[in-house]
């Protein structure tokens, strides 16, 4: 889906097509969703909004989830191409991998299936001290891109969205197979990636040839047309928005459908919502609409707890690949002495490998029992650790209140007793 031209005072929506080569002049705020396979022309036509002084909000995406047939495999998903602007980023400064997502051990979700460290729910700690951010301490953004590079000269970059240091790039496929591989591998970047940021500044041209053509002919390869004008730069400041995620929109992740005597509700599940109405309303120059809006959140994550538990898991995990280290070093092991033996006896274990493989099948058994002991003892601290925190948050107030209105009733007790 893909929407542009937002006047909020008025909710005046035009819808573009993904093959539009020019945006309308009426258009003040084009937002742009999961772009996949657009086309030079197209990417010229939003590069001359921009220059014109139009606002543009892009939800990218490296491995749109929901992005599938009706019916679909959703592990499909993984097999379709990632959307990008890839003209404008690198004229901006920009690198968007489509070919990877940000998997992040501090923010990672649990699922039914288990973790899923592609899977990021952010809290506060994420977000930037910005009006599009403001009060959004709940976010779930699954299988999200992130942006690199150093913007060019001119432009200023305000990163809106991050993960943390406990982040890694991982392959897009990968990354919906399955969240224990992941989290077994786990090797953290120490780098803070960026996965919302804003450009604002005057812009240059992505097309400094003019306006690309699309080739007709086999083997005629693309030209430019210069017979029309073309804006190389902006005039005046203005800014752009960039998500690396377009799932963030989707039902399933932002909000909760419920049926009330007959009527549908929708209740959002977390901050998603707000964030995209909170940046299209800023680049339409409407902040009086988000300062009275409420924003609290449906859920409210406890950020200590994922501190410690990635904390936990970051120790138990160099325990874990020690032990698997060992089973690969026998299996090795194994394959030397089979390669060694003679050609006429390649079906026939010696008393070497007997043994050998006698010890490996030992070592296996206690290794994969250590692993689940592991495993099993991470899962049970943290779960008491939840359960603490739990348990504090339902009776900590109610005991407080109690104290203190016991506190007064002895305090005016007293005084009454001393007249």
């Amino acid at each position: 889906r893909r929407k542009g031209g937002m006047k909020p005072q008025r909710k005046n929506i035009k819808q573009v097509e993904i093959t539009a080569d020019k945006i309308d002049d009426d258009i003040k705020v084009l937002v742009l969703v999961h772009p996949k396979g657009i086309s030079d022309a197209t990417q010229f036509a939003i590069d001359q909004f921009i220059l014109r002084g139009g606002k543009l909000v892009a939800f990218l995406d490296p491995s749109a989830y929901f992005d599938q047939q009706p019916g679909a495999n959703p592990m499909m998903a993984a097999n379709n191409p990632g959307s990008t602007l890839d003209k404008l980023l690198k004229a901006w400064g920009l690198e968007f991998d489509t070919a990877k997502v940000v998997a992040d051990m501090t923010y990672m979700s649990r699922t039914q299936s288990g973790m899923a460290p592609a899977v990021l729910s952010l809290n506060s700690e994420a977000t930037a001290d910005d009006i599009v951010t403001a009060q959004i301490d709940s976010l779930l953004i699954p299988f999200a891109g992130v942006f690199t590079g150093t913007p060019v000269s001119g432009l200023k970059e305000t990163v809106l969205l991050k993960t943390s240091a406990k982040s890694q790039l991982v392959d897009r496929f990968m990354a919906q197979m399955g969240g224990e591989q992941i989290a077994n591998e786990f090797k953290p970047s120490g780098k803070e990636y960026a996965i919302g940021v804003r450009l604002n500044g005057k812009f240059k041209t992505a097309f400094p040839d003019g306006k690309p053509k699309t080739a007709t002919e086999p083997g005629e390869t693309n030209k430019t047309e210069n017979a029309e004008s073309f804006l190389k730069e902006s005039k005046s400041d203005t800014a752009v928005i960039l998500f690396g995620d377009a799932d963030l929109l989707n039902d399933a992740v932002s909000v909760e459908i419920q049926n009330f005597f007959g009527q549908r509700i929708v209740v959002p599940r977390n901050g998603n919502i707000n964030l995209v109405q909170n940046a299209v309303e800023q680049m339409a120059g409407d902040s009086n609409l988000i300062s009275i809006r409420s924003r609290a959140s449906m859920n409210r994550p406890f950020t200590r707890v994922k501190k410690m538990e990635a904390s936990a898991r970051e120790s138990y995990q160099a325990q874990i690949k020690t032990l698997e280290d060992q089973q690969r070093e026998t299996q090795q092991r194994l394959n030397e002495l089979q390669a060694s033996k003679d050609k006429s006896q390649r079906m026939i274990m010696s008393p070497e490998q007997q043994k050998e493989l006698e010890n490996f099948r030992k070592k296996q058994g206690e290794t994969a029992k250590q692993l689940k002991d592991l495993r099993k003892n991470l899962r049970r601290d943290i779960d008491a650790l939840e359960n603490k925190i739990k348990w504090f948050n339902i009776l900590g107030m109610p005991l407080c209140v109690a104290v203190l209105g016991i506190t007064v009733a002895v305090i005016k007790k007293r005084r009454t007793s001393a007249r």
